[in-house]
């Protein structure tokens, strides 16, 4: 007996086909897609690789070069040490070179004590503008640059009265008297952020450059002890205007820093990074006794965490 198809039936047979022949179009253009997401995915992954490596060697490059200056500093140390012993055996007063590079090493202790903590700044405005204030800023800003960081973030901590004792009869205690604690933050971060390997920094070299620029910042000489005394002797209070002067005058050291097309770098006239490092430091103190002499800004400068 013959099988007999109706209309009906051819029509449900052309819809199955067509569906079919739709859905093999869809699977091969979900596979060109697969295989087309693979090797850009391959390719992205080959790249990383490459980078990852590259950075691998240039992070080794750079602690082959910490061991090498670590022990070259610890060689001229033992050689620091042989010499005062030989110099306390016979009896003789220590050189100038000498006193300079016990200096030295007693800034790098303590800078390497404290780590990556920030240093405080003990800032008495007197006259000072927030331009002014600001300048200084930049300038010890732009030192920080030099030795290899992004510059400075000031974070004000208190402000302290002095004591009327302190001051003449013809003075008064108002806010030109008031001395202000500052903490010097690095912009760059200076701890691990993010709890996976891969999100996480290696924030050594940051480290390592935040140590050596408080050193260096340590033999600037901006140690004032009448700062230190009147801050110490006087009593805590609150005072909006002078904090947002030193506020604006943070700000405009960080807009001078995001703008420095404006100013020459000392770096290019400079034969070594050594030489543009000590340059800046001599501008640093330059500009703060301008400043004293100008205005009579007064500023303290160490290491120690605030009382």
């Amino acid at each position: 007996m013959g099988t007999i198809f109706t209309d009906t039936d051819t029509n449900m047979l052309h819809a199955g086909e067509s569906r079919s022949l739709h859905v093999l179009d869809l699977a091969r253009k979900l596979d060109r897609f697969g295989r087309r997401a693979e090797d850009f995915l391959c390719e992205q992954f080959a790249k990383l690789e490459r980078e990852t490596e590259e950075f691998e060697r240039e992070k080794a490059a750079w602690r082959r070069q910490l061991k090498r200056e670590s022990s070259q500093l610890e060689r001229l140390r033992n050689e620091l040490d042989q010499r005062q012993a030989e110099a306390a055996k016979a009896g003789e007063v220590p050189s100038q070179d000498a006193q300079a590079e016990q200096s030295q090493r007693e800034a790098a202790e303590a800078a390497l004590a404290t780590g990556p903590a920030p240093f405080r700044l003990l800032l008495r405005p007197h006259d000072a503008t927030s331009t002014q204030v600001g300048l200084f800023m930049f300038e010890l800003s732009k030192l920080n640059r030099e030795m290899g960081g992004r510059g400075l973030r000031f974070e004000i901590a208190e402000v302290r009265l002095p004591a009327k004792r302190r001051f003449r009869r013809a003075e008064t205690a108002t806010a030109t008297a008031k001395v202000l604690e500052l903490t010097g933050h690095s912009a760059l971060p200076l701890a691990p952020r993010g709890t996976h390997v891969a999100l996480d920094v290696d924030i050594t070299d940051r480290i390592h450059d935040w140590i050596a620029f408080k050193t260096r910042l340590m033999q600037s000489g901006l140690i004032d002890p009448d700062v230190v005394a009147a801050f110490y002797s006087g009593s805590r209070v609150g005072d909006i205007d002078l904090c947002a002067t030193i506020r604006e005058a943070s700000r405009r050291a960080d807009d001078v820093g995001a703008q420095a097309s404006g100013y020459s770098s000392i770096s290019r006239f400079a034969n070594t990074a050594l030489d543009s490092i000590q340059q800046q430091l001599d501008r640093l103190k330059s500009c703060y006794e301008s400043l004293n002499k100008s205005c009579g800004m007064q500023v303290h400068i160490d290491l120690n965490s605030p009382d």
